[in-house]
């Protein structure tokens, strides 16, 4: 059985990793695939690129109580990205949700959209904040 920071250390590890490529994963696409992100777009890397800086940094001086302040961006970006599926599902549910150039519709990969790929980065890292969060408060007792 691992023992408690060994396991604190894992889920900060795996947010972090999971923060990582998801941010890398969005330069990929920006920079190299030339896709134009969305306002929508914008909102969700504002919220998922500190999380690699902050994670890691975490990770590094093995602090645990960096769970509070991931878990809101995630929740933030998340419900972010829970809007832009609906966007993009539902094109005039919300019409002033983006301006152009880049309508927040517009969908570069239709069979893995990029909002669900971010949806799925934010609600793994909130997972892992979670576990470290519950392992945080089991200590305490």
């Amino acid at each position: 059985m691992l023992e408690a920071v060994e396991r604190k250390t894992l889920y900060l590890a795996f947010a972090w990793v999971v923060a990582l490529v998801a941010t890398l994963g969005s330069l990929y696409y920006s920079e190299v695939r030339l896709f134009l992100p969305c306002e929508l777009c914008w909102y969700q890397r504002i919220f998922m690129y500190p999380q690699a800086v902050i994670l890691g940094l975490a990770l590094w001086r093995q602090d645990f109580g960096v769970w509070p302040y991931s878990l809101a961006l995630a929740l933030l970006g998340g419900s972010v990205s829970v809007l832009h599926l609906t966007q993009e599902w539902f094109p005039g549910l919300f019409p002033l949700a983006c301006k152009p150039p880049v309508p927040c519709s517009a969908e570069y990969i239709p069979e893995f959209p990029i909002p669900l790929q971010a949806l799925i980065a934010f609600t793994l890292i909130a997972l892992a904040m979670g576990l470290l969060a519950r392992q945080a408060r089991g200590e305490r007792r």
